[in-house]
């Protein structure tokens, strides 16, 4: 009986210890990023023939789920006008501060590979395709003529996924885990 006291404590402490232990900071970053984004608005498409353009109603979702301790999936849609867009997914590795998504191929023979940088800065979360400001595009492939992966939401439209094990059981989910498995070593 009276070692069971002094295993209890033990148990005890080793917990708080484990729980006081910081997270590495790709978790962190994770945790801040996670979830979904949505802004809605009104777009237009030009009609041929017509002086005016006929509104619709778009909306730009970004969707970034927690894989492993320096993964996270990703997938982006952002609506542009007269119905252009740009969609993408994949699993992004976390690389000097920021997760980063490197296609595994180039969606054109002899293009350079798409490289999409998705992180927090000043109260947003920034994709970007371009090493630089100044660089040019690297998946200009996955957009429309008027769409661009440089983009920018406020963290306050961050919500929680609801609907994470219908996103977990997506072609699109699926093929990005298996494109990640397919490229780490095997143990």
């Amino acid at each position: 009986m009276k070692y069971t006291g002094f295993f209890l404590a033990g148990a005890i402490l080793a917990g708080v210890a484990i729980a006081a232990t910081p997270a590495s900071p790709s978790v962190q970053s994770m945790e801040r990023i996670a979830g979904v984004y949505k802004h809605r608005f009104m777009s237009a498409f030009i009609v041929p023939g017509k002086d005016e353009t006929e509104s619709y109603q778009a909306e730009d979702i970004v969707e970034i789920v927690p894989y492993d301790r320096d993964h996270v999936y990703v997938r982006v849609h952002l609506d542009f006008f007269n119905g252009h867009t740009c969609g993408i997914y994949g699993m992004a590795r976390f690389e000097d501060g920021m997760f980063v998504y490197r296609d595994p191929e180039p969606p054109i023979a002899g293009d350079a590979p798409c490289v999409l940088t998705i992180g927090e800065k000043n109260g947003k979360l920034t994709l970007t395709d371009r090493a630089s400001p100044d660089a040019g595009r690297t998946c200009a492939a996955y957009c429309g003529a008027r769409g661009s992966l440089n983009y920018e939401i406020g963290m306050d439209k961050r919500r929680p996924i609801r609907y994470l094990e219908r996103l977990k059981g997506s072609r699109q989910y699926k093929d990005a885990r298996d494109v990640l498995l397919r490229s780490m070593p095997a143990s």
